[in-house]
Order: C-alpha cells, then sequence, then structure tokens
C-alpha cells in the first residue's frame, strides 16, 4: 500500500499530525502482521516481543507553523531531539506470555540498551564474546523477583542536550536552557522548577557524577552544530 493510502485514513489532519498518523497507521499493520505469522505458527507464547520507540514525539513547526505539532508529549515538556522527558520518555511494551505477566504495568525507568541484556538472558546467555553491556537484564524487574531500580543511574548526552536521573532527581540541561536545572520528577513532570538554589548539594552530586561518566566518552566531532553563530563552544575540548 502506498503511504498516501495510509495519509488518507485521517482526513482534517494538519500536515505535520498527518506525517505522524500515517506512519503510526503503516507501522501497526506491519506490527500486525508479525504477531499474526507468530500467532499462526503457534510461537507466540514462547517469544520474547519488544515495541519502544526510539525517541519522543516529532518536533513543533517553526516560525508561523510553530503551534502545530506533529504529536504531543502532554504532560511532560519537550520532544524529540531534547533530554527534557518528552523528548526521552517513551512508550515501552514486552511481551512473553509463557514467562511474563499479562496487563501489569512497570513504572521504573529503564533503557533501549536493557534490551540486549534481557534478550540475551531470555536465550539463556548473559555474555556476548566478553563485551561489557550497558543495560540489564530486566525479566527480574518484570516477572516481580527484583523491587529495586534496574539502573542506579540514566545518562543522556546528545549534542547540547545533557541529563542525569537518579532515583527520581533529574539534572538537565540543554541547548535552550543551557544551564543545569535539578529537577524533582515526582512533583514536577514538566520540569518547570530548578531546585538548584533549594538543593545545591544535590545538584553539585549529581553534576559530578555526570561528568565521570562523561569523561569516558569520545569528544564531540566536527559535526558539533549546538552553538549560536559566532559563539565558542564550552571548551574545544568538552565531552558533550
Amino acid at each position: 500500500m502506498d503511504f498516501g493510502d495510509y495519509r488518507a485514513r485521517f482526513p482534517g489532519a494538519n500536515k505535520e499530525r498527518l506525517g505522524v498518523l500515517g506512519v503510526m497507521a503503516q507501522q501497526d499493520e506491519a506490527v500486525g502482521r508479525v504477531l499474526t505469522t507468530l500467532r499462526e505458527l503457534k510461537q507466540l507464547d514462547d517469544t520474547l516481543v519488544f515495541f519502544i520507540s526510539d525517541n519522543g514525539g516529532t518536533r513543533r513547526g517553526q516560525g508561523e507553523a510553530k503551534h502545530l505539532t506533529g504529536s504531543l508529549s502532554t504532560p511532560f515538556s519537550g520532544d524529540k531531539g531534547t533530554s527534557l522527558e518528552g523528548g526521552i520518555r517513551v512508550p515501552f511494551i514486552v511481551s512473553w506470555p509463557a514467562r511474563l505477566p499479562k496487563g501489569t504495568t512497570y513504572d521504573r525507568p529503564v533503557s533501549t540498551l536493557d534490551m540486549l541484556p534481557t534478550a540475551l538472558a531470555a536465550a539463556q546467555t548473559s555474555t556476548l564474546d566478553g563485551v561489557q553491556l550497558d543495560g540489564v537484564n530486566l525479566l527480574p524487574f518484570l516477572d516481580g523477583r527484583q523491587r529495586s531500580d534496574p539502573h542506579e543511574a540514566l545518562f543522556w548526552r546528545w549534542r547540547a542536550e545533557q541529563a542525569i536521573r537518579v532515583g527520581d532527581w533529574k539534572l538537565v540541561r540543554g541547548r535552550e536552557q543551557k544551564a543545569w536545572r535539578l529537577i524533582d520528577l515526582v512533583s514536577d513532570v514538566k520540569e518547570a522548577n530548578d531546585l538548584t538554589a533549594k538543593h545545591p548539594e544535590k545538584a553539585k552530586e549529581l553534576l559530578t557524577r555526570f561528568e565521570a561518566w562523561n569523561s569516558t566518552l569520545p569528544p564531540v566531532g566536527p559535526s558539533f552544530k549546538d552553538t549560536t553563530e559566532g559563539e565558542e563552544p564550552e571548551s574545544k575540548t568538552r565531552k558533550q
């Protein structure tokens, strides 16, 4: 089916939204075909399936079209390409009927990096040619054997967008808001209130941890574009 046929299912949608709806409809049918085939082969119950987005909702339009949006991140702030919750918090569905309980919701932070270790565990192995994996096996968390958070800390870094989350504390900055801000995600999912002045030691703790992690990564290459015209990056050796 031509992509235009999928978009035609949503008359009245604006241009930005129409593209998203067409992709979603096309993807829904493709996923349905995969699951139908697994069911016909009587393999669905014994197959571990992950369904997840790679980022949050698409960016808003620019200029006069800025109010038009391809998708909504409500109640979160930010969208695709940001380190705000609207850019990094996405639906994550895991299905394995023979092993995992049905119809349950797991509400602690996980990462796409966890998919590979989880799949390896499902295959009854935990190694990959001696490679050290950043993710964790989610199976004991999803089936209730472990109650703690899978990750003691999570980190994000993409161009000017940076963040660290420890528990429900988050330290974040980005291209639009360049100063680090300390957020309590329990009371402020919109990330509107900077608590750095109120909890300076917590902000310092998270920044120290972020910089230690950041120092293990390669520096940003010459394609870095997140400074305004005529403005130099924070440091020529700064790792983003």
